[in-house]
């Protein structure tokens, strides 16, 4: 193997002159690079000597036509801070050092025939273009929220913080100019697979779907399939595991291949791995595409399956009862027995699986995993090989419908902990173990044993919805509260654990802050905080008892009238919620024991 490599500058790699291209392969993913990696760019670049070395690109091709197989990431940032200098020095057009530097800019990022230099995926290939188009005086289209948008618009929003005046901006690009990369070129691209996985100090690798969008593209050739029509298809399959109107998440698209191979082309019990797999479906797509069958096809229908049991993109109108359990199951992060659930839910008709089967496997999921989160027993890896097990054994023949059912049923009720198991495990810190099956937990207690008294038509159940801010950023309605806070103490509470000691105080609230019985749901956490308990000066806005909204007058504290804030007033002693005063360790552990009843008998195997 004939190996080029020589350390560039980027006023080499980005010339003045000449018609030095870069494309970027269509089995190449997008652009992918987030903030902290431009930004950690952008910060050793200002702050490094000149010549800072800014890691290795790897191409295939000439002098004037490169193949980047390794590097898109860095390339494509670095004529983005060109651009975004070339837009910032508008600010400046009265200088004539200014108009001469955009102008350096603009033969850098584009050719002598006017063409750009670097050749992006099509999906990233639109946005750039059409910010290219500001250093010739065009208006930019609107682009939402997509990522490469939002990229350069946080370059620009650097610039802007660090360069306000023109020798700060020359001073900037200077510096970029001077920066180095180790250029390596190879003679063709399975030399570049040889080497490219030890050519990556900084940047992101190529990842599982980068190299198998290749394959697919090698081994679709058998069938006489375009390459168009390949990458159609595989862009389907891609935006069908991703959120509407979301980038393509390669997160998910990986996680559902190597399900795919774990649920119908291996014939182990053993997980595969991201490293096993790109070999494994190496080997597998030649000999599916060799037979006449197009393999992607057949991935796209089970990617719809994938996208339904991993609610990726939730579902329209009122959910079916078996959305809602697996809902359920991506809440209780279940993600071990993907590889069963994908298997039954395709193969359902040939297994004899009708709905209310499918129901009954998914609530025995829900049981298990709830008894096995608060437990943390089996181990995760454990779970996964039992349940693709289950798959191994189904697929020897010979079980449908309601055997199958049983099955799962009989392997579950054998893995779970016992009844007297999972108390002494919810006598354990359960918020420390799994926040989110927590939540859960208190969301099924307050529905199926209270049914939701705070809600009725007027006012309809968002236990678990969601709310958007503007910044994208998703939080839930309702969220864990605390009734003995978290965080360092106030006196109030310090004098009602330990009688103003301190030391003591704290270690008891380390002891029981975390149990079961100390939690419970509010849409108002932010305003709870570190309240008391309860205040004869200011009950209604200083305490956790009788907080009210002030717009209503509601109570939207601990007296807000959910089922599972009942159980904090000691009844049985004649307590009533309204007039009780103060919250102790003994009150946690008498509710930890009221609502670890209730967890056993929801959560008990039928």
């Amino acid at each position: 193997m004939q190996i080029s490599s020589e350390s560039r500058k980027v006023s080499e790699l980005f010339p003045i002159l000449g018609n030095v291209h870069y494309h970027v392969p269509s089995y190449q993913r997008g652009y992918s690079w987030r903030d902290e990696q431009i930004g950690q760019l952008f910060e050793d670049i200002t702050k490094e000597g000149e010549g800072y070395y800014a890691g290795n690109i790897l191409l295939t091709g000439d002098e004037d036509s490169f193949s980047v197989i390794d590097g898109q990431q860095r390339l494509t940032t670095i004529s983005l801070f060109l651009l975004a200098i070339g837009e910032k020095l508008a600010e400046f057009s009265v200088l004539e050092a200014a108009i001469g530097l955009k102008l350096d800019i603009r033969r850098q990022l584009f050719d002598q025939t006017g063409e750009p230099r670097i050749v992006l995926l099509d999906q990233d290939q639109a946005i750039y273009l059409d910010l290219l188009g500001a250093l010739h005086g065009k208006h930019l289209k609107k682009w939402g929220n997509r990522s490469f948008f939002r990229r350069y618009r946080f370059i620009k929003e650097l610039l802007e913080e660090s360069c306000d005046s023109f020798e700060k901006i020359n001073e900037f690009y200077q510096k970029l100019m001077q920066v180095d990369l180790l250029r390596i070129t190879v003679p063709n691209l399975g030399d570049a697979f040889t080497v490219f996985s030890s050519l990556n100090s900084k940047g992101l690798p190529l990842t599982l779907i980068d190299l198998l969008k290749g394959e697919f593209l090698s081994a679709a050739q058998k069938i006489g399939e375009l390459p168009s029509q390949t990458l159609a298809q595989w862009d389907a399959l891609a935006q069908m595991l991703s959120a509407d109107g979301e980038d393509i998440n390669t997160s998910i698209v990986t996680q559902f291949l190597l399900n795919n191979w774990d649920a119908f082309e291996s014939t182990s019990s053993s997980s595969t791995t991201k490293t096993k797999a790109l070999s494994q479906y190496q080997r597998l797509l030649p000999k599916r595409y060799g037979s006449g069958e197009n393999y992607l096809q057949v991935l796209i229908g089970r990617a719809e399956v994938f996208s339904r049991i991993s609610q990726l993109n939730g579902t329209v109108g009122k959910p079916s009862h078996l959305d809602e359990k697996l809902a359920s199951l991506k809440r209780l992060e279940s993600t071990q027995a993907l590889p069963l659930l994908m298997y039954l839910f395709s193969e359902r008709e040939a297994l004899l699986l009708d709905e209310p089967d499918l129901i009954e496997i998914a609530d025995a999921l829900v049981t298990f995993y709830v008894r096995r989160n608060v437990a943390l027993t089996p181990k995760a890896s454990n779970i996964r090989a039992r349940l693709i097990g289950i798959v191994r054994y189904i697929q020897k023949g010979g079980t449908f419908g309601s055997d199958i059912v049983e099955t799962v049923k009989d392997a579950l009720f054998d893995m779970s902990v016992s009844d007297d198991q999972l108390r002494v495990a919810l006598n354990q810190p359960l918020y420390d173990k799994s926040k989110a099956t927590a939540r859960y937990i208190l969301i099924d207690l307050e529905r199926r044993v209270g049914d939701s008294p705070t809600f009725d038509k007027g006012h309809p159940d968002s236990l678990d919805q969601y709310l958007v801010s503007s910044n994208g950023k998703v939080t839930p309605i309702w969220t864990i509260e605390h009734i003995l806070p978290e965080g360092d103490l106030p006196e109030w509470w310090v004098d009602e654990l330990a009688d103003g000691d301190r030391e003591k105080a704290a270690s008891l609230q380390a002891e029981y802050v975390h149990l079961l019985g100390n939690l419970t749901l509010t849409p108002y956490n932010s305003e709870l905080g570190q309240k008391p308990f309860y205040s004869e000066e200011n009950p209604y806005e200083g305490s956790k008892r009788d907080y009210q909204d002030k717009k209503n007058g509601n109570f939207v504290g601990l007296r807000s009238g959910l089922f599972l804030n009942e159980s904090i007033a000691d009844e049985v002693r004649g307590e009533r919620l309204e007039t009780k005063q103060s919250w102790t360790v003994e009150d946690i552990i008498r509710r930890n024991n009221i609502l670890s009843d209730l967890v056993v008998m929801l959560y008990r195997h039928g």
